[in-house]
């Protein structure tokens, strides 16, 4: 009995352990934490695709052109954006790769990126307009949460570019029954749909070419293999517990006799 009770024993003591070891991002067993380690990623630039929703702003220190490119509403915070605002009032690229600006005409931005898209508008409002600033965003970025993240859906990312840490971190984080070794990219391209998958545990993601994501991707956070057993795990240590208590408990008297 004495050995079932040290048995049991044991098993309480390990559970965290082997259960801490699933939950932790970006494991390496031989850091240093005294040392400072630097990783070089550079993100993949998006190229401007078709149905894509463009944000352009034209700045200029005459109040008729700023009014005519609708640039004296006034807006509060972020209102703009959670009440897609920039949706209905962007500029879509048609099915030719164009997009139609009022004064500057026809722009041709399909395969640009963000930054060429940008350069090409400057020029044109230099070609027009004097003294003006444009300014050009891709603000039909956004992601897709599934599977054991604390907030599924889809989350709009109001930046040019955004690693998977950052993204996860805006769909609250994965939960405690996601396998932060096993998350699926769903990622969609002018030539179809291809997937792939990333281990959230392994230093070497911070210098891969799988680190940054590209709007539309889907994340899916897959379930850990013991996901029925870490859900009852509290109960099970609870039970656990109870028994060695008990098991003690005997013990004693038995000692006592």
């Amino acid at each position: 009995m004495k050995n079932i009770f040290l048995l049991l024993f044991l098993f309480i003591l390990l559970l965290p352990s082997c259960i801490s070891k699933s939950i932790k991002y970006i494991q390496d067993k031989n850091e240093v934490f005294e040392q400072i380690y630097e990783y070089e990623n550079i993100p993949t630039d998006y190229k401007i695709q078709k149905q894509d929703i463009l944000y352009i702003k034209i700045t200029s220190t005459n109040k008729e052109i700023n009014e005519y490119f609708n640039i004296g509403k006034t807006t509060t915070g972020t209102s703009n954006i959670q009440n897609s605002n920039f949706y209905l009032d962007g500029f879509t690229v048609n099915d030719s790769g164009y997009i139609q600006v009022p004064v500057l005409g026809a722009l041709k931005v399909e395969g640009l990126t963000v930054k060429e898209a940008n350069k090409l508008l400057q020029e044109k409002t230099n070609q027009h307009l004097n003294n003006a600033i444009a300014n050009l965003k891709l603000v039909s970025f956004y992601l897709d949460f599934l599977g054991e993240v604390n907030q599924q859906g889809r989350v709009t990312v109001m930046q040019d570019n955004i690693n998977i840490l950052d993204a996860i971190a805006l769909a609250g984080g994965i939960n405690d029954y996601g396998d932060k070794r096993n998350v699926l990219i769903v990622r969609k391209s002018i030539n179809g749909t291809k997937t792939f998958r990333v281990d959230l545990t392994k230093r070497n993601l911070l210098t891969s070419d799988k680190f940054y994501l590209l709007p539309y991707d889907m994340i899916i956070v897959e379930p850990i293999a013991n996901k029925t057993f870490r859900m009852n795990v509290r109960d099970y240590t609870l039970i656990l517990s109870t028994i060695t208590s008990t098991m003690t408990m005997v013990l004693l008297i038995l000692n006592l006799k």
